[in-house]
């Protein structure tokens, strides 16, 4: 089709070359280029006309030129030759292949970071660029936390419990956050918690299908080589990481973007950075955590995704204050027993056996998942000028449907949120990639910003951007993401423990939402529980 385009719309390169000129000028570097049906002699030209002239001989004298090919040696052959060169190149790889491949993952990984360690030490032994000075640390606390940190990696590979190793592993996260945190970078520390929560969550999730010990059926073999890889890759990423810190020789880019906040109407360089100055970046992470959430689904859906979401019967009418209320006689209230109004703490706390309920846990999540949404929605528009943005919103209105689910079940999290996961990831999209598609009409520039500036009584002066609407997706996005988690992690593994389907093999399918022994739904396996308060 280009070919075509091409000698099509050739004889018309005077008339389209004025309408294209102004974009090709943009190019920094592009020189002075127009299009043109004839461009004069030129090397390109020559070496074509050559080309061209010498093919058109050899066809003249086609007779001549077959003779001389019947004189070469049968074993002089170009077909022969690319044969023998491929199939030298297919054994060698088969051998390669067998020889790399053939004991398993840990083969796999130690080949991988052998590789590594001798590619990245021979550059780092060649390298010419190493910086003047090494600073170990900036204050004694930065030595407490990496002492933390390996200790919790050492023991997170050598715990024998599943559980006791995503723990020590979350604390190597964690420790990430206190060193952002020192390091004055709120706003890193902030994402870097919730995302750690969050991945906590998951882990949580999914150990509950599987054993609570780690299978060893026999002791690791070639310890002591595993060991040298490990303290190799290290040294060698440490070193890599010295070479880098010295090897700059242009200024950095980070002196300019300041400036650049400002000019985008923001003070949070982090924020501003993610949704303006890099939103092609963003979008494409957006777009990532879109298929992350596709795939999970599909992995735990196995019939099909399922279109409704599992919501207690009769629950449209448990929003008025009647259907949520029951009275009931206290004693306690007066000598005469008089009745008294009281208010179940979760819509689907019924739905979890007594013995496997904590009341404890449920009225702390009846008083903080609202505080935690306004929370939210206030990082969210908070972000372009303080700590925030969509997705570190996102990650705690996530965590705050968390929270629900743990604490009540799946029809809890489907009273909490009575709409389709993909419906809130496909609005964001939406949301994100609108602002790129709209911004192409106005200014020709995809995600280029806009703002709106006004002065409001009592809350002062006040600028919003298409940025922020760029925002909004993200943030939609995340928490789309987190549902979908949660209905596919955790729903659905419910429903298919509730309907005695099968789990995976070797997997331990006891477990709920609390971690506690699964047992059939108040209202019976399989039936939806009928929605009742408990008084």
């Amino acid at each position: 089709m280009l070919a075509v385009a091409t000698i099509a719309l050739g004889p018309l390169a005077g008339w389209l070359d004025p309408r294209l000129s102004p974009y090709a000028d943009t190019v920094p570097g592009g020189g002075d280029a127009h299009l043109a049906l004839w461009h004069g002699f030129e090397p390109a030209l020559g070496i074509t006309v050559v080309v061209l002239a010498i093919g058109s001989a050899m066809f003249w004298k086609r007779r001549r030129v077959a003779a001389l090919q019947d004189r070469v040696p049968a074993t002089v052959d170009a077909g022969r030759g690319y044969g023998i060169l491929v199939r030298t190149v297919d054994r060698t790889a088969a051998r390669l292949t067998h020889f790399a491949q053939h004991g398993g993952l840990p083969q796999y990984l130690g080949t991988i970071l052998v590789v590594f360690v001798l590619a990245l030490g021979f550059a780092a032994t060649v390298n010419r660029t190493w910086p003047d000075t090494v600073v170990l640390w900036d204050y004694p606390g930065q030595v407490i936390i990496a002492v933390i940190l390996i200790l919790a990696a050492i023991a997170a590979s050598r715990s024998g419990q599943r559980m006791t190793a995503v723990l020590l592993a979350g604390v190597t996260g964690y420790g990430l956050v206190a060193l952002f945190a020192f390091h004055g970078a709120p706003d890193l520390a902030l994402t870097q918690a919730l995302v750690e929560t969050m991945t906590l969550v998951v882990f949580v999730l999914v150990l509950r299908r599987l054993p609570a010990t780690v299978a060893r059926p026999q002791a690791p073999l070639h310890r002591r080589r595993r060991a040298l890889i490990g303290v190799l890759v290290g040294l060698t990423m440490g070193t890599i990481a010295v070479i880098a810190l010295g090897a700059r020789q242009d200024p950095s880019i980070a002196l300019d973007l300041p400036r650049l906040t400002l000019e985008a109407h923001g003070t949070n360089i982090v924020n501003v950075a993610l949704v303006d100055i890099r939103a092609w970046d963003t979008m494409g992470e957006v777009s990532v955590l879109i298929v992350v959430a596709t795939g999970v689904a599909s992995l735990l859906f196995v019939s099909g995704r399922t279109e409704t979401v599992p919501r207690l019967k009769g629950s449209r009418t448990q929003r008025s204050p009647r259907n949520r209320r029951r009275v009931v006689a206290d004693p306690q209230a007066s000598s005469a027993g008089h009745a008294v109004t009281r208010q179940s703490w979760l819509l689907a706390g019924r739905t979890i056996k007594p013995e496997d309920r904590s009341i404890l846990i449920e009225v702390i999540v009846r008083l903080l998942f609202h505080p935690a949404i306004v929370v939210s929605v206030f990082l969210l528009f908070a972000g372009h000028n303080a700590p925030g943005g969509g997705f570190a919103g996102g990650l705690l209105a996530g965590l705050a449907l968390v929270a629900r689910y743990l604490a009540g079940g799946r029809y809890e999290l489907g009273e909490a949120a009575p709409i389709d996961p993909g419906k809130i990831l496909g609005l964001g999209v939406v949301l994100a990639v609108g602002t790129a598609v709209a911004s192409l009409f106005v200014t020709g520039i995809p995600l280029q910003s806009a703002y709106a500036s006004i002065d409001v009584p009592v809350l002062g002066h006040l600028s919003f951007g298409t940025s922020t609407i760029f925002d909004i997706g993200v943030y939609l996005v995340v928490i789309g993401l987190a549902l979908d988690i949660l209905r596919s992690l955790g729903s659905e593994i419910d429903r298919q423990s509730e309907a005695g389907e099968a789990p995976p093999a070797g997997s331990d399918a006891s477990a709920t939402a609390d971690g506690s022994a699964a047992a059939a739904p108040a209202a019976g396996a399989g039936a939806e529980p009928v929605p009742e308060v408990i008084p």
